[in-house]
């Protein structure tokens, strides 16, 4: 790289004004508002031209004694840093003291956005393709990169020091985490501290196989009302919940579902709308309780009684009609999300890992064909894999940080960056780095606050901040507290709660015993490799609680 960031951060200042965004106000949960937007390089390593890079801050309105900043790294790739203001505020209350940065990534938010047309479009086609080679050439698009943007926070992180002396501390999310790698490998010495929530591994892990191993932990999920008497007496013997739902996913295929077919015609429900419903259910820390229905769901489906179908009405109509309000929010194509620069990284370093070849579409798509819970991103981006403009790797690929002290939370069901990978990492990186295994808890551990349960939270910032905060807060015996079954029945007032949330019932079994109806057509034999399975998922939740021991 021919550009000295110190030199050039030094040359630079932010001025902090209102952010002219639609949809997020100037003041929010005692924060003031403001951005930043910053001139950088295009190209590093040729700086003859520029594009922006932005950063919002969280700023308390009551003044602190002590100046502690966090900056606060989206996933993605091609999220912004906008999709994270409501959740920060409301995780780290000002008045703890802390100022919150948000990044936008080069490509999205109000950085200068990747799009497929003048006015930022993110329908991705051969034409967008081609809009792409000719406004920034093939060498400007592959400065939309990982390690660019590492170079970008760097400048991000000096400017803001240079005006704001005081501790500094990262916390990434997701794919946030391999950005924030990437940052450590290239600027060890810049921050005291870093955090990442939800672990990418950097070695092992692939987008092309995300949807396999996402339905494995789905898998791993139902288990979990299998391994609990209360929720698994509302099943046969001969039909789990991972299996009922196999075979309703697999009557959906061929318009033999006979619940939805004759009572929800109107939701034009299909395999793929019930295995992308489920998979959002489980997939977030955000949604700890929010997947405490779905065995429930699975089985009203397959009993399909009275009660049954109305119980569904409210779940369906409550769950696909649901609108996103971030969605709402009138601002331009890619200031969410950039669909086109999560294509140009997924393409260029995050489809394959490092011994993975390529594999066909065909292929990809039996794999989707064959889960349980899947997002299904694949499909779009297989389409486009020849011709997509992939940038070459740099020295950086594949590679972990060394840098320390280095915290990193897994969530035991996180379907999106899974826990056997993550303690590969761990298992490589013990030297320098810290590793907590949060029990069932899914992707971006600190999340589980906004139900009750504050260890990961707690956690976070008493590494980031370990002044500032109570000694205990930095005690990972908090983990012991968490808990280790799910409330599949609504036993417990948050379990009821969120049952009436979702199904309009206290308890989402209904207070009936389970009345077998026999199915001609069944065959336990059919489902053998799958009983199989469920001894292999039983033996790693073992191990799960095995490791986390403290």
């Amino acid at each position: 790289m021919a550009l000295n960031t110190t030199e050039y951060a030094l040359g630079h200042r932010c001025v902090w004004s209102t952010c002219n965004v639609t949809g997020y106000p100037s003041i929010y949960r005692e924060y003031k508002v403001d951005c930043c937007t910053l001139s950088v390089p295009l190209n590093y390593a040729r700086p003859n031209r520029s594009i922006a890079i932005s950063m919002s801050r969280l700023s308390p309105l009551q003044s602190t004694s002590q100046n502690n900043t966090l900056f606060i790294l989206m996933g993605g790739p091609g999220a912004s840093g906008w999709n994270l203001l409501e959740s920060a505020a409301l995780l780290i209350p000002a008045q703890l003291g802390l100022t919150i940065i948000l990044p936008d990534h080069r490509g999205t938010g109000l950085s200068t956005v990747l799009g497929c047309d003048d006015n930022d479009s993110q329908t991705i086609t051969t034409g967008c393709i081609t809009y792409l080679i000719s406004k920034w050439d093939i060498e400007g698009l592959n400065q939309f990169s990982i390690t660019a943007a590492a170079h970008d926070l760097s400048v991000q992180i000096q400017v803001y020091q240079a005006d704001h002396p005081g501790r500094i501390s990262i916390y990434a999310v997701s794919y946030g985490t391999l950005w924030l790698d990437r940052f450590l490998q290239i600027y060890p010495t810049l921050i005291p501290s870093a955090i990442m929530d939800g672990v990418i591994n950097p070695i092992l892990a692939s987008v092309s196989r995300y949807d396999l191993v996402a339905s494995n932990v789905g898998l791993q999920f139902l288990a979990y009302c299998q391994l609990q008497p209360e929720c698994h007496s509302y099943f046969p013997t001969d039909q789990p919940p991972y299996v009922m739902l196999y075979r309703i996913l697999a009557e959906l295929d061929t318009n033999k579902q006979q619940c939805i077919k004759e009572y929800f015609n109107e939701y034009q429900i299909n395999s793929e709308t019930l295995r992308n419903l489920f998979f959002k259910m489980i997939q977030s820390g955000e949604t700890y309780m929010d997947r405490t229905v779905i065995p429930a769901v699975i089985f009203r489906l397959n009993r399909c009684n009275i009660d049954d179908v109305k119980v569904l009405n409210f779940f369906f109509r409550s769950s696909l009609n649901k609108t996103d309000e971030t969605e709402t929010k009138e601002n331009g194509p890619g200031f969410l999300n950039s669909k086109v620069l999560y294509l140009n990284i997924i393409q260029s370093e995050r489809w394959l890992a490092p011994n993975e070849s390529e594999i066909d579409k065909e292929t990809v798509l039996a794999w989707h064909r064959s889960t349980l819970m899947a997002p299904n991103n694949s499909e779009q981006t297989i389409s486009f894999r020849a011709q997509w403009p992939k940038y070459p790797l740099d020295q950086y690929y594949a590679k972990v940080a060394s840098y320390s002290p280095l915290l990193m939370l897994s969530g035991q069901l996180d379907p999106a960056t899974t826990f056997p990978l993550a303690s590969q990492l761990a298992s490589i990186t013990s030297k320098t780095r810290t590793f907590y295994g949060i029990p069932l808890a899914g992707h971006v551990t600190v999340n589980i606050a906004k139900v009750g349960f504050y260890c990961p939270l707690h956690l976070m910032l008493a590494w980031a901040f370990p002044n500032n905060f109570p000694s205990e807060w930095s005690d990972p015996q908090c983990i012991r507290s968490l808990p280790t079954t799910l409330d599949f029945v609504g036993a417990t007032p948050l379990g009821q709660e969120y049952s009436m949330k979702f199904l309009n019932i206290s308890r989402p079994f209904g207070n009936d015993s389970y009345d077998s109806i026999p199915d001609s057509n069944f065959r336990l034999t059919k489902y053998i490799p799958y009983f199989c399975l469920m001894f292999i998922l039983i033996f790693s939740i073992q191990y799960f609680f095995r490791i986390i021991v403290l």
